[in-house]
């Protein structure tokens, strides 16, 4: 990879990749952009394709891709995606060519601060549905990673200097 010019952080909603991308920004003194636009698995309760239909989902994934693709050619940036930024092979593919970090989070965590916006819509089993989705999503979050850390401990200054010592 060369020189490093933006840094993408993936994750699953609750994992803290918004407060952990304006930390780096701020270290850094690059741009922070917030680009987790549609992430709403863990506020529905249900899986998006479920709320909003397949040709819904397919525009929301059109949508993702443009956004994902004229940030790629932005200098000095920090984003924090949205968490079905690596559900596509083609955003993949672009965030493999990045600096990419995966925020991960145990479910029992990710629970616990999502715990204020409960889903909207009824849920049998909450703690099943994040289960299920945070397993499927990590392979792709894996798959594009150039680094990883767990936000479990809350600690957002090693996790600021993590990526910043992962960059050199």
């Amino acid at each position: 990879m060369s020189e490093i010019k933006r840094i993408f952080i993936v994750g699953d909603s609750g994992a803290g990749k918004g407060v952990l991308a304006e930390a780096v920004a701020k270290k850094l003194g690059w741009q922070f952009i917030n680009a987790d636009i549609f992430g709403c698995t863990a506020h529905l309760g249900r899986r998006l394709s479920q709320v909003i239909g397949d040709s819904g989902e397919k525009k929301m994934n059109d949508t993702l891709t443009e956004i994902l693709e004229h940030q790629v050619k932005m200098d000095n940036i920090v984003v924090t995606t949205d968490e079905n930024v690596a559900c596509t092979e083609r955003r993949r593919d672009l965030l493999k060519n990045e600096f990419t970090v995966f925020l991960t989070a145990s479910t029992t965590v990710l629970i616990d601060r999502l715990s204020n916006y409960r889903p909207l819509l009824p849920v049998e089993d909450y703690s099943s549905l994040i289960n299920d989705v945070k397993n499927e999503r990590a392979i792709w979050f894996k798959e594009v990673a150039t680094h990883s850390l767990s936000s479990d401990d809350g600690d957002i200054q090693a996790h600021v200097e993590s990526v910043i010592n992962a960059m050199a």
